[in-house]
């Protein structure tokens, strides 16, 4: 199997594992980029009191994600991924008044990344709050595969996107 197909038989394993709640879009047009994958989810949620009309509180969460794949990752060019998300993909959001919280979440998939760019990619924060947390919160999530390394290594997460590895870890040891 080449390196190619290795990415598009994990990338397609990965967006099956999520399509029963997701909705992907392949080919994603956004911000001048084209992504390989695109997945989004989203929840609603209420509490009332005996009639509908009696709410209590009501709250939306998001999940965005992003998926790439690429040959060679280098510290570089992972800034770039992540700055792209920070400032562009940060716009997907919707902070309105029952907006509880909305993960930004990147996937990249690569033949091979640099020692670099798997430390950035594990001490990679980020975290905004809107209206002091009253409009609720945005985490990135940032999952990073290599594909050359052994397959206990070869998954590297941020903090806020430690969900993301089992499921890549799971889908990543079933193509090697």
């Amino acid at each position: 199997m080449t390196a190619e197909d290795m990415r598009t038989d994990l990338l397609e394993r990965i967006l099956a594992a999520h399509k029963s709640f997701y909705d992907i879009r392949r080919d994603y047009l956004f911000e001048g980029r084209t992504f390989p994958a695109f997945a989004e989810y989203h929840t609603y949620g209420e509490k009332y009191v005996l009639v509908k009309r009696a709410k209590l509180w009501e709250v939306n969460t998001h999940d965005f994600m992003f998926f790439e794949c690429v040959d060679e990752l280098d510290e570089a060019q992972l800034a770039e991924e992540i700055s792209f998300m920070q400032e562009k993909a940060l716009r997907k959001v919707d902070a309105g008044p029952n907006h509880m919280s909305s993960a930004l979440s990147l996937v990249i998939i690569a033949n091979h990344t640099t020692e670099a760019a798997r430390k950035l990619a594990k001490k990679t924060r980020f975290h905004k709050e809107y209206r002091f947390g009253f409009r609720g919160w945005t985490d990135l999530r940032l999952a990073v595969v290599d594909l050359s390394l052994p397959t206990g290594k070869s998954v590297v997460v941020n903090n806020a996107g430690k969900q993301l590895k089992e499921v890549l870890s799971s889908n990543l040891a079933l193509i090697k």
